[in-house]
């Protein structure tokens, strides 16, 4: 009889112990699912302070059918393919404040690409039901869980998606999509165009 009491106790301890760890493991989730919220949200808060810096101004030209280009540091001229792409990088400034040059002496300036939108934006297709998230460069990586979008954009993301033509959409290259909230991209409430293309520091 003593034996088994013995035996009982050492099973309940054990028991006790395990669901000790549980409950502690659950614990650590909780505060990192916590902690990566939180992360999430300040990239969001980041995004939505973004401020151009003045001097970029100075690197746009515009011709004389309105097309907007972005001269950079490659020495290279890369066009915005929509007003929405421009207003991503410099917000309500209006178009028509961009000086105009002729034709013939914008293209004596190689052209270098588009533009793509800034880091941070969401972005979707018509035809593609994925809401994609914009991290550099044009590369952008699928938000396939709506919860999870409800979670960090606090159930107000869909005022914030950018709907693009299919045939800008060749302009960027999808990559693993965002499966969780610890694979939530940076993103930076300071950059310019040279930077998100690699071309400075």
């Amino acid at each position: 009889m003593k034996k088994f009491l013995i035996i009982f106790y050492i099973i309940i301890g054990s028991l006790v112990v395990i669901a000790i760890l549980v409950m502690a493991g659950l614990q650590i989730n909780k505060i990192n699912n916590a902690n990566q919220l939180k992360h999430a949200q300040e990239q969001v808060v980041n995004y939505n302070k973004y401020k151009f810096v003045s001097g970029e101004f100075n690197k746009l030209k515009k011709s004389e059918k309105s097309e907007i280009y972005y001269y950079a540091a490659d020495g290279k001229r890369y066009i915005f393919p929509t007003a929405e792409t421009y207003r991503t990088w410099f917000g309500t400034i209006q178009i028509s404040d961009i000086s105009t040059y002729d034709l013939l002496k914008l293209y004596e300036t190689p052209l270098g690409g588009n533009v793509t939108c800034r880091p941070g934006t969401l972005l979707q297709t018509p035809t593609d039901p994925n809401i994609y998230i914009v991290v550099k460069n044009g590369h952008i990586r699928a938000l396939t869980d709506k919860n999870l979008l409800d979670l960090i954009y606090n159930y107000k993301w869909e005022k914030a998606v950018l709907t693009i033509p299919n045939y800008h959409f060749t302009n960027y290259k999808i990559d693993k999509p965002i499966s969780n909230l610890s694979e939530f991209p940076d993103i930076p409430s300071a950059i310019i165009i040279d930077q998100d293309k690699g071309l400075s520091q």
